[in-house]
């Protein structure tokens, strides 16, 4: 899908919203906000729909375009990043009162459940392919690049995840052309954090667990963690990350917990497991490196269960 199809789209609509998946990340956020100003150049408004946005974000213009509430029924509704109804939490229910639903997103497990899908496994993010639709780049900005590129770097883990195709490049390549400070965003995306983050990062990796002759790796944080140091889903989101990271290990597990017997799984492989399989065994997905599902049981029953079905994956490749 190119911009210019989906601006003759809008145009024929009143009250457009976009939608991000639940617990936005930078890719999530990169898309939204990035495809609301450009199709704010022609004139069409919009309003991006995301909860709990993290104060992370926030040299993004969010203030200008993001609500977590949509006062009028909405007639085209545009997700972003989003595999399925489900990953747009409340904001899903907007999808059997729009007129029209656009579905734009990057992930295989993908359910197709708009009336357009432009769906495309293997891009590197969601906001890349809101690059890829631009056919006028005279209508492109430093906020619009910023949002892409934050998006972009993202979801690549700054260019270093499998993802990342020569065509990556030369979107970010012409997006730090517009004249903002990439090292900086990128330093304030990857390594700036809250001394409760670093503190919540130290617990979780003390409680690190091997499995199956250590090719598993497996750490948590629970409800008592979040009151303890006033935490929330931001301060974790690169915890998982730093587990891919040691040595041997083939699967890196995150539980952090929703609720008191609900916790939100985040997996990440090296490649010899599809961890996009093991999510959908829980009712998530994602990619075949990097998925994500939420498990509700107990703390030991839900590492019980995943680590299983990792395992089992992985007696397959030996």
């Amino acid at each position: 899908m190119k911009l210019g199809t989906l601006v003759d789209l809008a145009k024929k609509y009143q009250n457009i919203c976009l939608l991000g998946h639940i617990h936005p990340d930078g890719d999530c956020v990169g898309a939204t906000l990035g495809l609301a100003m450009l199709l704010e150049k022609y004139d069409v408004p919009s309003r991006v729909l995301l909860k709990d946005l993290p104060d992370q974000y926030n040299f993004l213009p969010v203030s200008h375009y993001v609500s977590d509430h949509m006062e009028e029924p909405a007639d085209l509704i545009i997700s972003l990043d989003a595999s399925d109804p489900e990953r747009l939490g409340t904001f899903g229910q907007l999808l059997t009162r729009g007129k029209k639903v656009v579905n734009i997103d990057h992930h295989i497990s993908n359910t197709m459940f708009g009336d357009y899908n432009y769906v495309d496994a293997e891009a590197s993010s969601t906001s890349e392919m809101v690059f890829q639709m631009v056919e006028d780049f005279s209508v492109m900005d430093v906020d619009i690049a910023k949002a892409l590129y934050t998006g972009i770097l993202f979801d690549t883990g700054g260019f270093k995840h499998s993802n990342t195709k020569p065509s990556t490049h030369l979107a970010a390549a012409k997006l730090i052309s517009y004249g903002f400070d990439f090292s900086a965003l990128i330093h304030k995306l990857f390594d700036e954090k809250p001394l409760k983050a670093f503190k919540a990062q130290g617990l979780a990796f003390e409680r690190a667990r091997t499995y199956m002759n250590k090719k598993i790796l497996v750490c948590y944080l629970n409800m008592e963690d979040y009151k303890t140091f006033g935490i929330e889903k931001s301060d974790t989101e690169s915890i998982v990350h730093y587990m891919n990271n040691v040595e041997g290990i083939e699967v890196a597990v995150f539980f952090y917990a929703i609720d008191e017997n609900t916790y939100k799984i985040s997996l990440r492989s090296k490649g010899t497991v599809d961890v996009c399989k093991v999510a959908m065994n829980f009712g998530g997905g994602g990619h075949q490196k990097a998925s994500g599902a939420s498990i509700k049981a107990p703390l030991e029953d839900a590492i019980l269960a995943v680590t299983k079905v990792v395992s089992l994956q992985l007696e397959k490749k030996t």
